[in-house]
């Protein structure tokens, strides 16, 4: 069961996670006017789906992607936490307090709803251990005004190691007077919207298109 909200719509805005993760990209915007056919080609290669969460009426967003770039390629961008703003939907700050190695706090502000709730925090950002290839960033709020988030990058290589895999979760739990299936849905959007984000940042990179 989720939380009673603990800030009124107008505290929303007070000082401004969060985003997000990276978020956010992460709670939405509201959807744009493009066509059919542009919504089509956009989420080419994309799977998106809701990850119920124990303990929770909010599930997950999860979303799917393999690009044309070798992991060695992807991990520098996920691991450049200062850069988020230059391409994550939404994000209008994304500032590392402190960092040693892939392990850093990271504070983030997102613009939602057209502007009317910015979304704030403090971030624990790090590359997870693994065995075998894959490797794994997660992000974990530390503060904000937001009452949940967690977002996690899986990455794995694919044909040979000549593609990556991307599986991107996020779940987050704004805090905001509204049905806990807006907020599943919208975490569903949000994680579709981060992978589509990454794989035009890859494209722009050197060396061509993801």
């Amino acid at each position: 069961m989720r939380n009673s909200p603990r800030l009124s719509r107008g505290a929303m805005n007070l000082t401004a996670p969060m985003a997000l993760f990276l978020s956010a990209s992460m709670v939405g915007a509201l959807p744009g006017h493009a066509s059919a056919t542009d919504a089509q080609e956009e989420n080419a290669g994309i799977s998106t789906m809701q990850i119920p969460e124990q303990g929770s009426e909010i599930s997950s967003g999860r979303a799917v992607i393999v690009v044309d770039k070798p992991i060695d390629e992807v991990i520098p961008i996920i691991l450049d936490y200062a850069n988020y703003v230059r391409f994550m939907p939404n994000f209008t700050k994304s500032r590392v307090l402190a960092q040693r190695g892939s392990r850093a706090m990271v504070y983030m502000e997102v613009s939602v709803a057209r502007g009317m709730y910015t979304l704030y925090g403090q971030l624990n950002l790090s590359e997870r251990p693994q065995d075998g290839a894959s490797r794994v960033v997660e992000g974990r709020l530390l503060d904000g005004n937001i009452d949940a988030f967690n977002a996690t990058f899986t990455l794995t290589p694919v044909a040979d190691g000549a593609r990556t895999e991307i599986d991107f979760k996020i779940y987050v739990d704004p805090a905001l007077p509204l049905p806990s299936s807006v907020f599943s849905r919208e975490n569903e959007r949000a994680a579709g919207r981060t992978v589509r984000a990454l794989r035009a940042r890859l494209a722009e990179a050197p060396g061509g298109s993801a």
